[in-house]
């Protein structure tokens, strides 16, 4: 169920449900999918997905921003508390495209708590203002 790939080899129903659905609105991730499937930029950023059902149902991201790599997920309302985005992180640390070792950036408590569980001890959480919420070592 799991599959890792680039946001490049989205297919175009992925980038759909992404970019419609699966992402806040305006998030510079969204806006990288949608600005890849018109050709406008290729992405290299690594991304994990769970399909179930014939659809796209979540996914899990991480690119390195502000020196940081990043943990960004987004479950369809429907699926959330299953434990998917906790797979799909795992999936991205078992690929060594997460290090443990390194800070790790967040953008909401819920990634941040899954980041906990995963492991990672330097975690610094940010608001959709891009400031710091507070760091959590």
């Amino acid at each position: 169920m799991i599959t890792l790939t680039t946001v490049d080899g989205l297919t175009p129903a992925d980038c759909l449900a992404i970019g419609r659905r699966l992402c806040h609105p305006h998030s510079e991730f969204q806006l990288e999918v949608l600005r890849r499937m018109s050709g406008e930029m290729s992405s290299s950023t690594p991304i994990c997905l769970w399909h179930g059902g014939g659809a796209l149902l979540a996914w899990a991201a991480s690119h390195e921003w502000r020196g940081m790599q990043t943990l960004e997920m987004f479950t369809d309302l429907r699926h959330r508390g299953s434990g998917i985005a906790l797979a799909l992180s795992a999936a991205l640390v078992a690929a060594a495209v997460l290090d443990r070792d390194l800070t790790l950036a967040v953008f909401s408590p819920a990634t941040e708590a899954i980041a906990r569980r995963l492991g990672f001890v330097d975690v610094q959480r940010y608001a959709h203002d891009w400031h710091p919420v507070g760091k959590t070592p």
